[in-house]
């Protein structure tokens, strides 16, 4: 028997945190340790106008980006990398990066760690949000 389950779910099932209250970013958990034994996290993280993370990095995690919508710049470690739909970033352990909305909509990327190295704990410690009917729109037109 297949020890780990299958996940599956609707933009209406996702859970969304963002980690403080002042953050410009929030996330919309797909799939992460706390819903299942995985060695993974994935989610849409979404960033509003002018939005970017705090500079961070991973002690072992790698994290991928990829763009689903809007335009930003990450910068990884000395490099800096325009984002726009399609786009995507690979950073890898101990590298620092920040990705920034540089727009005038919001930034609609696919965020996934390998492996989770708790961020999913970290984001579901945060403070409940939700996606907005303009979150809901444009992922719906994204995906359809």
């Amino acid at each position: 028997m297949n020890q780990y389950p299958m996940l599956c779910g609707t933009l209406d099932d996702y859970p969304v945190y963002k980690i403080k209250a002042q953050d410009t970013n929030k996330f919309a958990l797909l799939c992460d340790s706390n819903q299942a034994p995985l060695p993974f996290m994935m989610c849409i993280e979404i960033f509003d106008v002018g939005g970017a993370t705090p500079p961070n990095e991973h002690k072992e995690a790698f994290e991928h980006f990829f763009v689903l919508y809007g335009t930003g710049r990450a910068f990884i470690g000395e490099t800096e990398v325009h984002l726009q739909p399609g786009a995507h970033v690979l950073v890898p352990p101990k590298t620092p990066h920040v990705l920034e909305n540089t727009g005038n909509t919001r930034l609609y990327v696919v965020t996934t760690m390998i492996p989770d190295e708790n961020f999913s704990t970290l984001i579901r410690s945060g403070i409940p949000a939700r996606l907005d009917e303009e979150d809901q729109a444009i992922l719906r037109r994204i995906l359809n």
